[in-house]
């Protein structure tokens, strides 16, 4: 029965696209100071100056809500890993779903700094979205940076309550 809930089609499940809730981008900037979105639609979903993953990445902090499929991941991954070892003051942020066991994923676990594992389900925004349309698995923070290591865990329930008031300073 878990399978068939886990795989079924959602209303607009092709149009849902898993935007960040500002009280977690919140979170996350509060972390690293976030100077460039790498994985955004420019003018409509940008949490910071929009950066694709086919552009030359500048010097900084940037974060990525990618796509969630592994292929994807792993792409975005591989391209964290070289931007944070270019300069010790680059990091690149991501926020993906907890797909840590996928086999594909371990041949990239070595270019993973820092995971944060979130309690809870994440409730992404989109104007696609529905009533209760969280992730259908828990989600993860992985950091690539030089400067950190080790892993975290986090309450969403907590950051909710710290962060949603934040939520008007945002960009």
């Amino acid at each position: 029965m878990r399978y068939e809930t886990m795989n079924r089609r959602l209303p607009k499940t092709d149009m849902v696209d898993f935007r960040t809730p500002a009280y977690l981008f919140s979170y996350i900037n509060s972390l690293y100071s976030i100077e460039y979105d790498g994985a955004c639609s420019p003018g409509i979903n940008n949490l910071a100056k929009p950066l694709r993953l086919e552009e030359e990445w500048p010097q900084g902090v940037i974060y990525s809500n990618p796509p969630f499929d592994i292929t994807s991941i792993c792409s975005w991954i591989e391209k964290g890993w070289k931007h944070s070892r270019k300069h010790y003051s680059n990091v690149h942020i991501l926020l993906l779903p907890n797909k840590l066991t996928q086999v594909k994923l371990h041949d990239f676990s070595n270019m993973i700094d820092k995971i944060i594992f979130l309690g809870g389900r994440v409730d992404f925004d989109s104007p696609h979205s529905v009533k209760g349309g969280t992730s259908r698995m828990g989600s993860i923070i992985v950091i690539q940076s030089m400067n950190d290591s080790g892993f975290d865990f986090v309450k969403l329930s907590e950051l909710k309550d710290i962060y949603s008031n934040s939520i008007g300073e945002m960009i």
